[in-house]
């Protein structure tokens, strides 16, 4: 008898497949209405991103189509059934965009049916409506495709659904299709409603964002207005006094769609380079709220857009704290300075400014000519630290700050500042809840689980300030008097235990580092020796509880690493400038003893010689205690690489009490170096002794 040939797996899968396919389709069919849906039907809906993720896997699975592509069509569809909603709305007509199921049976057998011609309709009628959005271009995608997507779409009242839900469908959706490579990273949604609630814009007052990106400052802008204004005509707000620029044509086409699902008629954004100089906009704008791209990826170098930014020349120092610009245009200049500028441009005198900032552009001592330009051109009216985790599920792990000003004039005694500590999400970009004591989720009066973040509370904070009511300072809120601001513009520099720190060591006749020693800044010229070798010290060679150097490497002057650069001798202090351990307990400082005598040292140390005024003993056991350390946090720049610049070094105070005390101290210390000594000569004698027994043993 033959034996039958088994069936193959690959044929069962496609069998089961095929199946499961024809059942999805009947129950789909089934499911349709027999006719278009009427207006009153549509219901908003609760998860909008779920909806454009299965749009969009469905036409990457079935037109072969890349994102970009994928994008724009879906793009014309989103405008498509908007502008139904609101034509069937006003004009009391039957909704157009849909499908049934006798036109889906027509789709599915590949015959022509009404679906199909009335798509194309209803997109010529809105490329009319909105010639920016679509020159020259029709509906691109399958009969089978476009009828999947509007049956997704049809029963979704897109009008009715609530702002916070299509602006995270919106975000994520562009985020997906236009993810940023050069810094242009989406702001999340905490810090947007941070930015907006603190700037308190009005309806009267013309808002801008000249980096728009996908219109997230502005959909709330709206929300708050409107929120607060129940009266008013949402559709003439928005046509009037809301604008954006965007450079991204696609990144801005999605911000035109979300202006336009608020009332807006598609020429609120502006899709063009703002950063080119326009009269126009010039002194136009009650309030700039942006978060402009980080220039980590590159710099403009276009000169014909430098030559008009003071912030793109060259600027030499004219004084304490003071600089002044040269005529001399810079090769390249990073965007987000360039936008600084430009959005005090936009603002009329006593405009407001809310901008995100990377946290360098208000800490380096490299660039605080910057900062400079910009007390002498606005006041500071709050600064906010936000968490460096917040941009990481965004594609960037860069700290930054929000930062408000008022373009001069403008009045100010205090300058409001917050640490954001709980953002509401972790680094995955998951929403983060409020537990109580018991570890149990905490519900609102609605039901819902409460969002673990500071933003309400630091919203409210600051409201109260503005409004002249409560200044109660915490850890996280606190208020400097503006007279106290120096080159410094980062929360962290001005925190109140700091402040208290600084005016009780002032109290008790503190001096600067730099009047009680010099702190070496010339290279040694070791590489030019040819023969020998060189003892080298690193960071890690330090023992920083002991205050010791307890190793040294030699090396040929040629096979010295970059960073050894200062020659040390006996009685210098060397102190860490750089790393992840300085300002910490692990901070390495040591005296340099006849030992280390004319080695060469990394440039991750100062090193502090001509010790006066102050027994050098007292200043090193000094400088591992808290309040040495806790000045050399404040004074430190950069959150990858921390470090403290030679001359903020200087700056840090140190105590000089009476010379006995002072004694008292070194004499302690020295005693404690001699012990150890002592311990190291025993420990090297133990280490003889039992050489001299095993030797025996032979």
């Amino acid at each position: 008898m033959k034996q039958k040939k088994p069936i193959s797996n690959n044929r069962l899968d496609s069998a089961s497949r095929y199946l499961k396919e024809q059942a999805l389709l009947f129950t789909e069919e089934a499911l349709l209405p027999t006719r278009l849906p009427r207006n009153h039907e549509l219901r908003p809906a609760s998860n909008l991103s779920a909806v454009f993720d299965e749009c969009h896997n469905y036409i990457y699975a079935n037109e072969g189509l890349l994102k970009d592509k994928i994008f724009h069509e879906m793009v014309k569809l989103l405008v498509m059934k908007l502008y139904d909603e609101r034509n069937a709305a006003t004009a009391q007509a039957d909704l157009q965009f849909g499908i049934t199921s006798l036109e889906y049976k027509s789709v599915l057998a590949n015959v022509p049916s009404t679906f199909e011609t009335r798509l194309v309709k209803l997109f010529d009628v809105v490329r009319t409506r909105y010639p920016s959005f679509f020159p020259n271009e029709s509906l691109r995608l399958k009969p089978l495709t476009l009828a999947y997507v509007v049956r997704q779409l049809q029963y979704i009242s897109l009008t009715e659904t609530p702002g916070d839900i299509k602006g995270e469908a919106f975000q994520s959706f562009v985020y997906r299709h236009q993810r940023g490579d050069r810094g242009e990273f989406f702001t999340p949604h905490p810090i947007v409603r941070l930015a907006v609630e603190m700037i308190a814009p009005q309806p009267h007052e013309r808002v801008i964002d000249p980096a728009c990106g996908s219109g997230g400052f502005l959909i709330e802008t709206i929300s708050y207005v409107c929120r607060y204004n129940p009266g008013l005509d949402r559709s003439a707000y928005v046509q009037e006094f809301i604008r954006g620029i965007e450079f991204n044509p696609d990144v801005a086409l999605s911000a035109m769609i979300r202006l336009v699902f608020e009332g807006g008629i598609g020429t609120e954004i502006i899709c063009a380079n703002a950063l080119i100089d326009d009269e126009q906009y010039r002194e136009a704008f009650d309030i700039v709220l942006t978060n402009p791209p980080f220039g980590s990826k590159g710099k403009v170098e276009d000169q014909r857009i430098l030559k008009s930014y003071s912030l793109a020349r060259r600027w030499n120092r004219a004084g304490d704290d003071k600089w002044e610009p040269t005529r001399n245009v810079l090769p390249g200049q990073s965007p987000e300075v360039l936008f600084i500028e430009k959005s005090l441009k936009l603002l009329r005198p006593g405009g407001r400014l809310a901008i995100v900032l990377p946290d360098g552009l208000l800490q380096n001592v490299s660039i605080a000519h910057i900062r400079h330009w910009i007390l002498n051109q606005a006041k500071v009216l709050g600064v906010v630290s936000i968490p460096q985790e917040a941009f990481v599920p965004y594609g960037t792990g860069i700290k930054t700050s929000l930062l408000l000003l008022q373009k001069l004039p403008g009045s100010t005694r205090k300058v409001f500042m917050a640490r954001v500590q709980k953002i509401g999400y972790d680094v995955k970009g998951q929403t983060v809840y409020k537990r109580d004591e018991r570890g149990r989720l905490i519900r609102n009066a609605s039901g819902r689980y409460v969002i673990d973040d500071d933003i309400d509370e630091i919203a409210t904070a600051y409201g109260q300030f503005r409004d002249g009511g409560s200044q109660v300072e915490s850890d996280a809120v606190y208020f400097v008097p503006e007279e106290m601001l120096n080159t410094r513009l980062d929360a962290e520099h001005y925190h109140p235990e700091d402040r208290r720190l600084l005016e009780r060591l002032r109290s008790c006749g503190a001096k600067p580092l730099a009047e009680l020693a010099d702190i070496l800044g010339e290279a040694d010229d070791f590489r030019l020796a040819s023969e020998g070798d060189i003892r080298y010290v690193a960071i890690s060679d330090v023992d920083a509880r002991t205050m010791q150097i307890i190793s040294q490497q030699v090396i040929k002057p040629h096979e010295a690493p970059s960073r050894a650069t200062y020659r040390i001798r006996k009685g210098d202090i060397i102190t860490a400038i750089s790393g992840a351990s300085t300002g910490t307990f692990r901070h390495a400082t040591a005296l340099v003893t006849e030992d280390e005598d004319g080695a060469i040292c990394s440039n991750g140390f100062a090193v502090l010689r001509n010790i006066r005024g102050v027994e050098p003993l007292f200043l090193l056991a000094y400088m591992r205690t808290e309040y040495y350390l806790r000045q050399v946090r404040r004074l430190m720049t950069g959150h990858a690489i921390p470090a403290i610049s030679l001359e903020d070094l200087g700056k840090v105070l140190v105590p000089v009490p009476h010379v006995e005390t002072q004694r008292k101290v070194s004499d302690a210390v020295a005693r404690t170096f001699a012990m150890r000594k002592q311990a190291l000569r025993e420990g090297e004698k133990i280490i003889q002794e039992i050489t001299a027994l095993m030797d025996e043993l032979r």
